[in-house]
């Protein structure tokens, strides 16, 4: 049986508060950002907005930096569970035969939304990257 990995891989490593370059950013629109203050991150646009938030789903713990921005949320790559970065709310529970049941995927979303959000931080866009903001 294939088990998908539960570890970062490869991050970008922040310069201080400096998170990724908006043109280092990859076709998903996010990727996965080691910092000195708050681990690795989950860093990236969507559309115009950028977000650093937590960068493990509250699902089954898959790395979100690893999934992608689809219809303007951050898309888990395991089972397209998806979140609203600016609230950190799961907006769709996750997805696929088992996973996609909807009484199970309503459960995990409730479940999620009431005490799990994504843990959101404060970043700008500046000088062509995504930055912490201060």
């Amino acid at each position: 049986m294939l088990v998908p990995e539960i570890k970062t891989r490869n991050p970008v490593h922040a310069v201080g508060d400096r998170l990724v370059a908006l043109a280092d950013l990859p076709p998903s629109g996010v990727v996965e950002v080691e910092t000195a203050r708050f681990g690795t991150l989950a860093v990236g646009m969507a559309g115009d907005r950028p977000f650093a938030v937590s960068n493990v789903c509250r699902h089954q713990f898959a790395k979100l930096g690893q999934g992608q921005i689809r219809d303007g949320c951050l898309e888990c790559p395991w089972h397209r569970a998806r979140y609203d970065v600016e609230t950190g709310e799961m907006v769709s529970g996750p997805k696929g035969r088992i996973f996609g049941f909807p009484p199970y995927s309503k459960t995990i979303q409730g479940y999620t939304n009431g005490a799990f959000r994504l843990r959101r931080r404060a970043v700008d866009v500046r000088d062509g990257a995504i930055w912490l903001r201060s």
